[in-house]
């Protein structure tokens, strides 16, 4: 008789010991179902958040490293600034899409008000001599429009030319040119105004100022601040006071900050001769960078290229790291996961090998006696198999659709356990990178799915486990002597 007919008949005609194998199966198969379709589900939620948050990067001082320091490392540690030669020779590496490096400064207007909204009430900038935020860029088409958040809705972006020689134009938020009636090509002028806080007065006192006169180029309008303050009910003061900081935002060349930041010191400087020898030879220009990797796989790519080339103490931040502090569920599931995952393949080897172990002592009889007829131990381990696999198949499909099932409902009571975790961070701020996702975001992007990647993962982790398990019985068979048998 042929071995697979032989192997069909055994499974039929022991019935209950192929229900036994089955339930075994069943049960092991369901936690190596759960653990697959848990871990299958919290890896494609990190790469759909990872996605919205985006390619952007930055270099910046590792502030945590800098806590940790001792007195004695801070008093002979000097930092160094990063220069723009440097910001440079990393925005040229092959994982960039585009950068750009940007410096800010505040100024006031006695010609123009700070756009502000009626849903805030009146008197948002009451005081604030300096409501009106110049934003330095060195990157003509503007990156803010180039990553969607904002849209230049009149008008034109900067020229290589005016960026190189830091033309007196500008463009800016819609909202605040229909305050004070401006057009693209009308002209406005700033105050850039110095001011003094004497020890032994409240008020503070002007010392110094000039007029920074730009003219108008184009016209933006805020597109993300505007669509999450629609989506955050809660949180809509929050985003309201974002959109009106940037409806008062100016985009400018680098230089017209430089210059404006330089009068600054300058006025400081002959106001107070200490501060002027202090600050003797020191550079004002500080820049941030920020880069805009080409998918967001390269992240960690581009931060192995880019630390060897950095000052000490320095580091890469991207946009990515915050699903790291909001993704405290997801982290819970996926080490208990891994942990089922690991259990119960090493259980299912040791289980299911000690019971077709078992059987296969009660059929020495029978393996013996087709041995005695000159069946090759080849087709008699085929046999074997063949009766294992089967039943494994039948319980492997059955727990491919209980076990996805258990993973849901373990996922949602984990999530549940985690929900009232905080979700607030206490660091540094960087505009470019932040965004107002939540920990509530990343479970609602969490999906036990029943696909097509999960279902031959999930087989060919069951069967594989299954035929290793499998494999140690079977020397049995090839140690088996059927003369002994039969004596």
């Amino acid at each position: 008789m042929n071995f697979i007919k032989r192997a069909f008949l055994g499974i039929t005609r022991k019935k209950g010991k192929s229900l036994i194998l089955l339930a075994v199966i069943f049960i092991l198969g369901n936690l190596i179902s759960g653990a697959i379709s848990i871990q299958q589900a919290t890896g494609n939620v990190e790469s759909t958040i990872k996605e919205r948050l985006g390619t952007a990067a930055t270099v910046d001082m590792d502030y945590e490293a800098w806590d940790k320091m001792s007195e004695e490392e801070l008093e002979t540690f000097e930092p160094e600034m990063l220069d723009i030669d440097l910001i440079k020779q990393i925005g040229d590496l092959s994982y960039v899409k585009y950068y750009d490096y940007n410096m800010t400064t505040w100024v006031g207007s006695e010609s123009i008000e700070p756009y502000e909204d009626a849903d805030l009430g009146e008197g948002f900038f009451s005081g604030d001599n300096m409501p009106f935020r110049l934003k330095g860029i060195n990157y003509a088409p503007v990156i803010d429009f180039e990553e969607g958040k904002a849209k230049l809705v009149d008008g034109r972006v900067f020229t290589e030319e005016e960026i190189d020689n830091g033309a007196s134009v500008t463009v800016i938020s819609q909202k605040l040119a229909s305050e004070n009636n401006l057009e693209v090509g009308d002209t406005f002028t700033l105050l850039n105004a110095v001011y003094d806080y004497p020890e032994d007065s409240e008020e503070e006192e002007l010392i110094g100022s000039r007029d920074v006169v730009l003219e108008v180029i184009g016209l933006f309008d805020p597109q993300s601040a505007k669509e999450e303050s629609d989506d955050k009910n809660e949180d809509s003061d929050m985003f309201l006071m974002e959109d009106i900081e940037y409806q008062n935002a100016m985009y400018v060349p680098n230089a017209i900050v430089s210059a404006e930041d330089n009068f600054t010191m300058e006025v400081y400087a002959e106001n107070d001769p200490e501060f002027a020898e202090m600050m003797e030879d020191e550079s004002f220009e500080y820049y941030e960078p920020i880069y805009y990797l080409n998918k967001p796989e390269d992240i960690e790519a581009f931060r192995e290229e880019v630390l060897p080339l950095l000052p000490e103490l320095y580091t890469v931040i991207s946009a990515s790291d915050q699903y790291e502090r909001i993704s405290g569920p997801m982290e819970s599931m996926s080490k208990l996961a891994k942990y089922v995952l690991m259990v119960a393949v090493a259980a299912t080897i040791l289980i299911t090998g000690l019971v077709v172990l078992l059987f296969l002592r009660d059929r020495k009889r029978e393996l013996g006696i087709y041995l005695s007829l000159g069946e090759k131990r080849s087709k008699v381990i085929g046999q074997i198999l063949i009766e294992v696999m089967v039943v494994a198949i039948v319980g492997i499909t059955l727990s491919l659709f209980s076990g996805n099932l258990l993973a849901g409902q373990v996922s949602d009571t984990i999530m549940k356990s985690n929900d009232n975790e905080s979700e607030y961070f206490e660091g540094v701020y960087y505009e470019n990178l932040e965004s107002n996702l939540t920990t509530e975001d990343v479970l609602d992007s969490y999906e036990v799915e029943l696909n097509s990647s999960y279902v031959l993962g999930f087989y060919g982790i069951g069967l594989l486990t299954i035929l290793i398990s499998t494999i140690i019985p079977l020397i049995y068979i090839v140690r088996l002597n059927p003369k002994k048998i039969l004596m």
